[in-house]
This record gives structure tokens, sequence and C-alpha cells, in this order.
């Protein structure tokens, strides 16, 4: 099934990013939680792609079971990053081979230890190229992502959002947004997509910070602005991290409700693997569901 047909009106679609581990013991232990997970009953959950593709077998292996075995729909990570032409041919063979049906383009973070992105030899330099190819491939729903605050390689944001829109039309489903922090921002980037003529789905996507710092490193990644009020709150509990994820948990659920309360298509779950997080968001997506 392809994603873009679960967005229905007065029912926002509920999904859950999570990453691969990087050892068979952290994949095992991952699977089993994959178990509480669907007893959550999201609709879709997507699975990211290391820098470089290092992760690339783990990810389609974890799509697999989540579609296979639990009957969720996945969604796997896909990035220009490191490739080929050919070499993301062969990806998209193995990915239909294993029923996966959707995918996310995108052109990728520079791997570690680079400043900025390089094209790979025969490969694509940005994801409007990626998308292309894979819609080229058939049989794929696609979903890109979005930067509500401008994307931080654009010289402006005017520029960020002409991209953006071209990005879209080149064979997007549905477009997922980076992490952010204000919720004026996403909505004024969403009317302005709207004015734009786009018709897609533009779901908000939203991570619980863990501590000052580490949504400090995320929010520079993306260029998105941390709230002083995040910020300090965030600080006020530096020596007890439980309790600061518990405010990041807080202060994200308090977005998300005003989100729904908008009218947001759905609700994309940035979970880095916590359970604290899927549960609490779980609940508060369902209650703002219509009936069937």
């Amino acid at each position: 099934m392809r994603i873009a047909e679960q967005f229905r009106p007065n029912r926002p679609v509920f999904s859950i990013e999570l990453f691969p581990p990087k050892t068979p013991e952290g994949v095992d232990n991952l699977k089993a939680k994959l178990n509480e997970i669907a007893a959550h009953r999201p609709d879709y959950v997507s699975v990211t792609y290391g820098a470089g593709g290092g992760t690339r077998h783990t990810t389609r292996e974890i799509c697999a079971h989540i579609k296979q075995a639990l009957g969720i729909e996945a969604m796997a990570h896909l990035t220009c990053v490191a490739h080929s032409r050919g070499e993301i041919h062969d990806l998209l063979a193995m990915l239909k081979n294993e029923g996966i049906e959707n995918i996310m383009a995108l052109r990728g973070d520079p791997p570690q230890g680079q400043e900025r992105f390089v094209q790979p030899e025969d490969g694509f330099a940005y994801a409007i190229e990626l998308i292309r190819a894979i819609r080229d491939a058939g049989e794929f729903g696609i979903g890109v992502a979005g930067y509500p605050e401008g994307h931080v390689e654009a010289p402006d944001y005017e520029t960020s959002l002409r991209h953006q829109i071209e990005k879209i039309r080149a064979g997007a489903d549905f477009v997922v947004s980076q992490l952010f922090m204000v919720n004026d921002y996403f909505l004024r980037w969403r009317d302005a997509l709207w004015r734009a003529g786009i018709t897609v789905p533009i779901v908000p996507g939203i991570l619980p910070a863990l501590s000052a710092p580490q949504i400090g490193r995320f929010a520079a990644l993306c260029g998105a602005q941390v709230p002083d009020a995040l910020r300090v709150g965030l600080e006020r509990f530096e020596a007890h991290p439980e309790s600061a994820a518990a405010y990041g948990l807080v202060y994200a659920m308090r977005q998300i409700e005003a989100l729904l309360k908008e009218g947001v298509a759905g609700v994309h779950l940035y979970a880095l693997n916590r359970l604290e997080s899927i549960r609490a968001v779980s609940a508060l997506v369902e209650g703002y569901r219509g009936p069937e």
C-alpha cells in the first residue's frame, strides 16, 4: 500500500521514524521493541539510512520485518550519498523484492569527516534526480523531506521554497518536514506551499528533545531555531537526563496538540527508538481521529 493512500479527512496519520542499529545484537533488540511499537498502531514506520549508505542492508532488513512480520507499512530511506546510478537501480530492485512499496528520497548528509556533499561518480547531485529515478522505476510511493525554516544550504528562504516546490512536483506523493520547535514556522511554510498549488499531504516532523546540547546539534544540522523556553527548560535539568527528556517530551506534546488543532495531515515522530515518546504521541494522535 502506498502511504499517500492513508491520508484521509479527520484522520491524522501517525508515523514513526526509527534508526537501524549498527550491530546484530542491536537489530535483534530493535525487532523485539517493534512488537510493542506495533501495539501502538502506527500507520507506517520509516527507517533511516546511515551516512554513506553504511546501514543500507540493515535498513532493508528492518523494513522487511516491519512489513512482513508485523503487517505495518514500511518506508525505507534512500540517499544519493556514495551511490552510483547503477547502485541505486540495484537497491530499488532489492527493496521491491522485499515488498517495500514506499521510499523516502533524500540527497543525504555528507559522511562524517566531510564538510559538504560531494556528488558520487555517475551518481546524483540532488534529491530531485533521485526522485525522478524512483518514479521511473515505478511501483513506489515517494516521500520527500521539507524545510519549514529553509534549507541550510539555500541562500535565502524564497530559494529554498522554490526548490521545495520543484522537488514535490518531480514526483513526491507527500512531504515530511524536518524537525522544528516553533509551530508558526511550519504553518507559514505549509501555507506558502498551498498557495503555490501543492496539494500533496504536508506532515510535520517532531523530535522530542533529550537535552539542550542534543537538540542544539540536531537543530544546527537542519537550520532550525531552538526557542529560549525549551533551551532554558532543558538546561535546568542538565544533571538529570531523565527529567530533561521528560521536559522535552512535554514540550513536543504541546507542539503536536496545537498542530492537530490546526488540522495537519498527520504527525511524524522522530522517535530515536525511544518507546516513551511513541506511547505518548500515539495516544495523543488517536484522540484527534474521527470515526472511520
